[in-house]
């Protein structure tokens, strides 16, 4: 028997952000508005998420969407560049499922190519939001474990604290030619 069950795509927001103003302007915010995400924008946030590329499209990710109060204050309270979960309208935990993907690098990757099209989605939003790195095995990483009940073959990769902005942050000088290199190592 076929599976009839339909899959409606969310409602999703739109952006007048161009992607490459968006990778050039985009800016960690980490002091927020207090006002909510409304569905509209959250759903659309995830989305960007599943369209990442992943190794050979394993799509290993799951996103924790962390909008309770009490859970985001304790997130905050366990790594001190994490304070600013305590403020946003919500936190998204980007995990792997090492089921689906066993060769770590790629889970990560994979995990990571997600978490930058979050960003670039909260960005495209007009929201901001902070790229929170998670250490394997460190007291956050065991505390996030814990908060999100996450069963032992889901390995946490990052965190995503967003909300409205209630700071500017200037764009930085990033072209570095000292950083490129043509064919190889050496060659100038």
């Amino acid at each position: 028997m076929t599976d009839q069950r339909t899959h409606q795509e969310p409602r999703l927001a739109t952006s007048n952000v161009d992607v490459l103003s968006a990778i050039r302007k985009r800016r960690s915010i980490r002091r927020y508005s207090g006002e909510p995400v409304s569905k509209e924008q959250l759903d659309t946030i995830l989305h960007a998420g599943l369209c990442a590329p992943t190794a050979r499209n394993l799509r290993p990710f799951h996103f924790i969407v962390i909008q309770d109060r009490d859970r985001l204050e304790k997130l905050a309270q366990g790594k001190v560049h994490a304070r600013m979960l305590a403020g946003a309208a919500c936190g998204i935990a980007i995990c792997g499922d090492k089921t689906v993907e066993e060769r770590m690098e790629h889970l990560y990757a994979d995990c990571f190519a997600a978490t930058q099209n979050i960003l670039l989605a909260v960005h495209g939003l007009e929201l901001g939001g902070v790229w929170l790195g998670v250490t394997k095995d460190s007291e956050w990483y065991r505390l996030i474990r814990e908060t999100l009940e996450l069963p032992e073959h889901i390995e946490p990769a990052a965190v995503v604290s967003i909300g409205h902005p209630a700071e500017q942050r200037p764009t930085p000088h990033t072209w570095e030619e000292s950083k490129i290199h043509y064919e190889t190592w050496s060659a100038q």
